[in-house]
């Protein structure tokens, strides 16, 4: 694969990203803080959307599989879905700040749901594209490793501009003009993405499978993809609540908001760094048990950050977001690189061939995570006494954010990783499915 092309393609990763970190590591503080929210709202809120998208992410894929336009089965969604997912993200950081709370809460369900379902038609024909446009394991990986690369920026950009912005007096007007320049910049970048990946699909559709809907229900359980989506329920857990707790713990443990966006760039760039040596250790090691190692790592930095650090502890805390981002690294690589070898395996072994629909099934259950590590966050938090209003919050509150900032985050990337040691379609099986595929047997 041209050099032109992996980079082309990961600029998508780009847009997707910039729109996606600053909704997961912003919208929960702006609901609280911003709008005015109860805690557990806002954390319903959050749940509605991730509960959609627990619906929506699979219907997605299987009708993106059974399309079939001059503009492909994949790239079709990115070309006409790239304007109207733009403007689902602007419309979020546009709620009433002088509505009863039952409106303001419903508005925001719906722009919640509406962003949910643009985000649903774009990323998940585009990470689709990934066993379309190669059926190499290590180029998949490297392919991945480009994506996350740019999805890395991408996390800076979306969290920490919010949150600088955030730092103004005017933040409701500063939120609706940064949310237009992000929405302009989503757009390009799907669309230059779709402009890469142009005849990609051609010749790759004749041998997707159609089956009944309930068979894709029963994938859900096979014994490889139930695997892998338990691992990604709990790993989702786990980074929903770390992201949205990080400017909860930096406002009230630490003692400076802004603080937040530089600890999200040393984290962030600390992971980038490492994703190159992470694609060689994987050609070592297997991946589950790298992943094992490093998630262990990532939860004694947590514990060590969110217990033993006090206020104005400024350099410490950057030190150890560092540390996090380098033991995160392999966990920002690994697991979307094991998605598309599901295709080629279930090919092998059931004569089916579902591109799409296996990552609906990853993107879905990544969402009922990120769904449920909002709301337990918002109860968590209102169940130690936090309120978004006070000037300063009890001890009892800041335990709370404490609590949500290492230990939840800590203890479900540790599960997560003990559960994928049964996933099975390691490289070896990989290779043996792939070859039987490329040589003809169905």
């Amino acid at each position: 694969m041209r050099l032109q092309t992996k980079i082309g393609y990961s600029v998508g990763d780009f847009g997707l990203s910039i729109a996606y970190f600053a909704v997961g590591f912003f919208f929960l503080f702006y609901l609280t803080d911003v709008v005015g929210l109860a805690a557990s709202l806002a954390g319903t809120v959050v749940l509605v959307g991730k509960l959609w998208d627990g619906v929506n992410d699979p219907l997605v894929g299987v009708l993106s599989d059974r399309t079939r336009s001059r503009w492909g089965r994949k790239r079709v969604y990115l070309l006409f879905g790239a304007v109207p997912f733009a403007l689902s993200f602007a419309l979020l950081w546009r709620l009433p700040l002088d509505a009863s709370v039952a409106v303001t809460f419903a508005l925001a369900c719906a722009a919640i749901l509406l962003f949910a379902t643009t985000y649903s038609l774009v990323a998940v024909p585009y990470m689709a594209l990934v066993p379309v446009m190669t059926r190499d394991y290590d180029e998949r990986t490297d392919l991945i490793g480009f994506r996350a690369m740019l999805s890395a920026v991408a996390t800076i950009a979306g969290g920490a501009i919010a949150l600088l912005v955030s730092r103004g007096d005017a933040v409701a007007p500063s939120l609706r003009t940064m949310s237009l320049g992000f929405a302009l910049v989503c757009a390009a970048a799907i669309l230059v993405a779709a402009a890469s990946v142009r005849g990609a699909e051609a010749g790759g559709g004749a041998d997707i499978t159609r089956v009944p809907l309930r068979r894709y229900l029963a994938l859900a359980r096979e014994p490889n993809v139930a695997t892998l989506l338990w691992f990604k329920l709990l790993g989702a857990v786990a980074t929903g609540a770390l992201t949205a707790a990080l400017p909860y713990f930096a406002e009230h443990v630490i003692g400076d908001t802004g603080v937040a966006s530089i600890s999200l760039a040393v984290y962030t760039i600390a992971a980038a760094a490492l994703i190159p040596v992470v694609v060689r250790l994987t050609r070592r090691f297997d991946k589950r048990h790298l992943l094992l190692a490093t998630n262990a790592t990532a939860a004694l930095v947590l514990g060590a950050v969110a217990f033993l650090l006090q206020t104005d502890a400024v350099v410490p805390f950057l030190i150890g977001s560092g540390l996090l981002g380098a033991a995160l690294s392999a966990y920002l690589l690994i697991p979307p690189s094991f998605v598309p070898d599901l295709v080629e395996w279930y090919q092998y072994e059931r004569g089916e061939r579902h591109e799409s629909v296996f990552f609906g099934l990853w993107m879905s259950i990544h969402q009922i995570g990120l769904g449920v590590a909002g709301f337990v966050l918002g109860l968590l938090l209102q169940a130690f006494g936090y309120d978004g209003t006070a000037a300063t919050q009890s001890a009892s509150g800041i335990l709370g954010v404490r609590l949500a900032f290492g230990a939840l985050p800590a203890a479900f990337l540790l599960i997560a990783s003990l559960v994928l040691l049964r996933y099975r379609v390691t490289r070896e099986r990989f290779e043996v499915a792939r070859d039987a595929v490329a040589g003809g047997r169905p």
